[in-house]
């Protein structure tokens, strides 16, 4: 199970029924009636993703050190919001650059469709000259290298901006 809306929102229940004074294990239960706990008050899960590990550390803490189970689980919820609003901002920053990464990459084709509808005889030094061809191959060249490169970019902008 990945980090979704509803997993926030049953942190959020957890939170609020540990707040409205229910014991730790049934404040999890308010999450998932079928929750089991291991010996330090942790939910006990087939899953290995980021939030469930962060949940098992929060329920450890409230156990061990007697810091009110909603305290620890309020601010794991903070986090959560903050690392989901964080992941949408980041991909519409990038929606940005791929979107300019298109309109870029298709520039070329359009001069050359302008420089035809302009000057036809424009095709005829492109398409029956050897200078032409070469100018072809060039320009198809670095179209292809700018869009390699703008993938690059876009992938390790997204790389560097993930959080754990």
């Amino acid at each position: 199970m990945s980090e979704q809306p509803s997993d926030i929102e049953g942190l959020a229940a957890v939170a609020a029924a540990s707040r409205a004074g229910l014991a730790a294990p049934d404040a999890w239960r308010a999450w998932d009636p079928s929750l089991a706990l291991d010996g330090h008050g942790a939910p006990v899960w087939d899953r290995a993703d980021t939030l469930a590990g962060e949940v098992q550390a929060a329920a450890r803490l409230a156990h061990s050190s007697g810091v009110p189970l909603a305290d620890v689980v309020e601010s794991l919820v903070r986090v959560e919001r903050a690392r989901g609003d964080a992941a949408r901002r980041r991909h519409a920053a990038m929606a940005g650059a791929r979107a300019s990464s298109r309109v870029l990459a298709w520039l070329p084709a359009v001069g050359i469709g302008l420089g035809l509808l302009v000057e036809p005889r424009t095709a005829t030094v492109l398409l029956a000259t050897p200078f032409g061809w070469a100018l072809l191959a060039a320009s198809a060249l670095l179209v292809w290298l700018g869009r390699w490169w703008m993938r690059a970019l876009v992938r390790a902008a997204i790389a560097a901006g993930r959080v754990p």
